[in-house]
């Protein structure tokens, strides 16, 4: 499939609309992820009906590119557009029937553009949580599970029988040291490096607590303590609290000696 006369026609066209156009990354994104959604229609029997979507997501990649949303791989950065139109669709796409294809195209697009306004840590939930995803078919019952367990308060409320795990902050900074936390929606704690003020890094408490990364939180918590930590006191792995903190759903608490923080829930 040439791709040649529509990359043209975008990028004459983009090269006049976009202060922060980047030929550099528009070349990368056609040369690589493009060509992997064409060679993945191809595969699928779509053939010269492929040419128009393979179009409409250029439309969206110079788009991105454009408006400063993609970025280059080399870069090491995390967000939800690059592994959407990266990662995702290139792959996904092909896998759906013909007649959802431009749909989901669509879908994504929204989505992402909608997170690139979201609080960082809806749109990190939404980016680690895309990793698992294999199919494309419901997406936007997908989206709308996603946005129910990270925004809703949860059914069921702490309790004597609620459940202690740990999360070990280590893994996503090597120098972080666990201090003050602060709950930011009411399965989502945010917790603050107590020697470095600028640096925090989200949890989302769930069945599987999920590290977020950087929170870029300007909040000041207060290292308090909270009483709830004597009853698990007799676990090897848990010292003396740096601090806690406590919502009706989910608690957590970070220690002086560990970059580990204990979390529970029901």
């Amino acid at each position: 499939m040439s791709l040649a006369g529509a990359v043209e026609r975008l990028e004459a066209a983009a090269r006049g609309r976009f202060v922060r156009w980047d030929p550099a990354l528009w070349r990368e994104m056609v040369q690589g992820p493009a060509q992997d959604l064409a060679a993945g229609l191809d595969g699928a029997g779509a053939g010269v009906e492929a040419a128009p979507l393979v179009e409409s997501y250029l439309k969206l990649v110079c788009e991105a590119v454009g408006l400063g949303y993609l970025f280059p791989a080399s870069a090491g950065r995390e967000s939800f557009f690059n592994l959407a139109f990266r990662t995702l669709a290139p792959v996904l796409v092909p896998r759906l029937p013909a007649e959802e294809r431009g749909r989901a195209l669509a879908g994504m697009w929204n989505l992402a553009e909608n997170l690139e306004r979201a609080p960082v840590w809806l749109a990190r939930i939404f980016y680690r949580a895309a990793w698992s995803w294999r199919s494309l078919a419901s997406l936007e019952g997908m989206v709308a599970e996603v946005a129910r367990l990270a925004l809703d308060e949860p059914s069921e409320r702490l309790g004597e029988s609620a459940r202690t795990l740990w999360v070990n902050l280590g893994d996503e900074d090597r120098r972080f040291l666990p201090g003050p936390a602060h709950f930011v929606a009411p399965t989502v704690l945010c917790v603050h490096d107590r020697s470095r003020a600028a640096i925090s890094l989200g949890v989302w408490i769930v069945d599987e607590p999920l590290s977020l990364g950087p929170m870029g939180c300007a909040a000041s918590p207060a290292a308090e303590v909270v009483g709830w930590w004597k009853a698990i006191a007799l676990d090897a792995r848990f010292d003396e609290p740096h601090g806690g903190v406590a919502n009706p759903w989910r608690a957590a608490a970070t220690l002086v000696t560990s970059q580990m923080v204990v979390v529970r829930l029901p």
